[in-house]
């Protein structure tokens, strides 16, 4: 509280923002559960983002916490501090760096961190398994956004079963997006129905995954949907989940959508 009280007037200049001594001290002694004073960090960083000096502090210190609340067994703590790594990274050195702290929230049996680094497996261009196997490890403990996206693997898949299913389980789990498809399955009366792959397509777009979600709106596209040729379109102009290809995008638009040379 007394760093917290005294950034806005601190310059260079002074003492040392935080004793880190009387931090470890206080550690020791308190009570507190240290995950109680993770939302402190990410607040006081809110509240400084147009004062550059002093949102480094702040960093600096949610740092501090985030690995500290780490160390004494918070899953949370690391997740964050992942996050927090993830987003100031600018090269893939520290990419990994920030990795390697979400892998350590995955050992404490973080669903949202398995998640987050299996999203990032099944996005690249080398071995899926790694990030199929953590999705399957996040649904094992109702993760609702593990299991919708298992659910879209299966349909991706072919397997109508295995989609309905999992589908199911995730919208148990309160999931928003699963609840939405699955209420646009239920309105078309079919849950192998194309304008469901191209809604799964776009989730899966939203989620960063654009190659699976290119995948789903060529195989919508195939089963008779223009919106989902449409978005191949899209895709292969723009380069997301394919390699870029004008020429191609043009030709799909004219053959499948009819869309005038000019």
């Amino acid at each position: 509280n007394e760093a917290l009280d005294r950034a806005k007037s601190f310059s260079p200049t002074d003492e040392p923002l935080i004793n880190n001594n009387r931090c470890i001290e206080w550690l020791d002694e308190s009570p507190i559960d240290l995950s109680s004073i993770l939302s402190l960090s990410s607040k006081a960083i809110d509240d400084v983002k147009e004062n550059s000096h002093a949102q480094s502090l702040y960093i600096s210190l949610a740092t501090i916490l985030y690995e500290e609340a780490g160390k004494a067994g918070s899953s949370e703590a690391w997740f964050n501090l992942g996050h927090l790594l993830w987003d100031r990274s600018e090269d893939d050195k520290a990419k990994m760096k920030a990795m390697d702290v979400f892998h350590k929230a995955v050992d404490l049996g973080d669903a949202d961190a398995m998640y987050f680094v299996a999203a990032q497996y099944l996005s690249s261009e080398e071995d899926h398994e790694p990030g199929y196997q953590l999705l399957c490890r996040a649904g094992e403990l109702n993760h609702g956004p593990s299991l919708h996206h298992l659910a879209l693997l299966s349909l991706q898949k072919g397997k109508k079963d295995d989609f309905r299913v999992l589908l199911d389980k995730a919208v148990e789990a309160d999931n928003p997006d699963s609840l939405f498809l699955q209420g646009h399955c239920y309105y078309n009366e079919n849950f192998g129905h194309v304008d469901a792959m191209v809604s799964a397509g776009a989730m899966l777009y939203q989620g960063g995954d654009q190659r699976r979600a290119f995948e789903l709106y060529q195989q919508a596209g195939e089963l008779g949907s223009i919106e989902g040729w449409r978005n191949v379109v899209s895709c292969y102009a723009t380069g997301s989940g394919v390699k870029k290809d004008l020429a191609m995008a043009k030709h799909i638009a004219n053959t499948m959508l009819k869309v005038d040379e000019s």
